[in-house]
């Protein structure tokens, strides 16, 4: 895995600064900073992979420099002639990776630069092995293209259906591309309209009924890190523009308070949803869709990687406490299955598998587990014929969702997650349901 890395050089001399463009042109794009002051902002305003600074800089010391830089989540290293034991110490203490001697920087340098794009490299590898099973060529081939962006401050938009792992591949780029930073993680489908903006800028206390204590906002904690916005495509229209504008802006008001707060970071963003559909019904705005799909990734169905079934299964197999088997002609039915639930059903199913009684799963076990769900025969409420002459189809399938949701809240003692789960909907599905039918929990 081959990176190109974004790498800030602060040092004052201008010659040092040129033997050092020498040594690191090779590995990206390079900036400079000849001075303290010049590289705050810079690193207030930019994300480097590596930053590497002189201790002395005319007007200022590199060593105060080392907590921006580690705080920013770049790799750092100095370089220096200066190697009093002291200053050494204070410098590891900061957070510096390393403390490398000017005299020897042409052997040395590469040799530390060569080790962080291992490590990244190496990172990437364990993730794509042990968390991320695929064997999908052009799928992998767009994982390793987005490890490769520098994402800081960037926004990445991940589309798929339902169970397919957008949530982990979330967590998962956040942790390879920056994993010293924050990742802050909200679900907009599980939150009602009304506290979503409370959740997201924050409020003050006494801003509304039940706001007993002041409150930070997804926005706030993100700073500096990664937001993770999942099924974004479920925010109002009003919602989407308050959103919209705080993303130009990187400003916002807490519910209830007048004073601006900034809040810099990288937005990963996430939906189940046709997010160009609702573009095109005029249910999400184009604008918003636009600024959020920075890096557009798609997920695809195991039903579109049917090869992928039996690396998963034996990931599945592994996982499991309690081992079992399956055999060649239950492994064939199971690949034949379109999953409709993705990488989510097939873990459900695999759970299960390793509880039955004989540890075995033959064909007859998969087709009692599986198969039945993909031919089952819609059951029909008795006297649904005289219902549909009288009151027209749509009108029977209208109050058969009311019905269906209504009970299935009280299944699940109100709790909104289970019950889009359960029923197999989107979550604007879920919505769309309530609000026609007025129903509330």
């Amino acid at each position: 895995m081959k990176s190109k890395l974004s790498i800030l050089i602060i040092e004052d001399d201008k010659y040092a600064r040129l033997n050092l463009r020498e040594i690191l042109g090779q590995y990206g794009v390079l900036d400079e900073a000849p001075d303290s002051e010049t590289a705050f902002l810079k690193l207030k305003n930019n994300f480097y992979d590596i930053v590497i600074t002189d201790i002395e800089l005319g007007n200022g010391s590199g060593v105060d420099i080392i907590p921006t830089i580690v705080r920013k989540g770049s790799h750092c290293i100095v370089v220096s002639s200066y190697e009093h034991e002291d200053i050494i110490e204070k410098a590891y203490t900061l957070g510096a990776s390393h403390y490398l001697s000017k005299f020897k920087l042409r052997d040395q340098l590469p040799v530390y630069i060569n080790k962080f794009l291992q490590s990244k490299s190496a990172r990437f590898e364990k993730f794509l092995s042990e968390e991320f099973i695929t064997q999908d060529s052009e799928t992998i081939q767009e994982l390793r293209r987005l490890c490769e962006i520098n994402l800081k401050n960037q926004n990445l938009f991940i589309s798929g259906n339902t169970g397919t792992g957008k949530s982990l591949l979330g967590k998962l780029i956040h942790d390879i591309t920056h994993p010293d930073a924050p990742l802050v993680h909200l679900n907009c489908s599980e939150v009602s309209e009304t506290l979503l903006e409370s959740e997201l800028f924050g409020h003050e206390k006494g801003a509304f009924t039940g706001a007993d204590q002041k409150k930070d906002g997804k926005l706030k904690l993100a700073n500096g890190g990664t937001l993770f916005l999942d099924e974004v495509a479920t925010m109002s229209l009003s919602m989407q523009q308050k959103l919209l504008k705080a993303l130009d802006e990187k400003t916002f008001y807490p519910v209830g308070s007048s004073t601006p707060i900034k809040s810099d970071f990288t937005l990963i963003s996430a939906t189940c949803e046709g997010i160009l559909e609702k573009v095109q019904r005029k249910e999400f705005r184009e604008d918003l869709y636009f600024r959020l799909s920075g890096f557009h990734f798609h997920l695809k169905s195991i039903s579109e990687r049917p090869d992928d079934i039996d690396l998963l299964v034996k990931y599945f197999q592994k996982k499991s406490s309690r081992r079992f088997v399956i055999k060649p002609e239950a492994l064939e039915a199971m690949k034949n299955y379109p999953w409709p639930g993705n990488v989510r059903e097939l873990s459900k199913v695999c759970e299960r598998f390793s509880q039955s009684l004989s540890g075995i799963v033959d064909l007859a076990l998969v087709k009692k587990t599986i198969i039945p769900q993909a031919q089952a025969q819609v059951p029909l409420v008795s006297g649904w014929e005289d219902y549909v002459q009288n009151h027209g189809l749509r009108s029977y399938i209208t109050n058969l969702e009311k019905r269906a949701v209504e009970e299935s809240m009280k299944r699940n003692n109100g709790k909104i997650t289970a019950c889009i789960k359960e029923l197999k909907i989107s979550s604007s599905a879920f919505y769309r349901i309530l609000q026609e039918h007025q129903l509330t929990f």
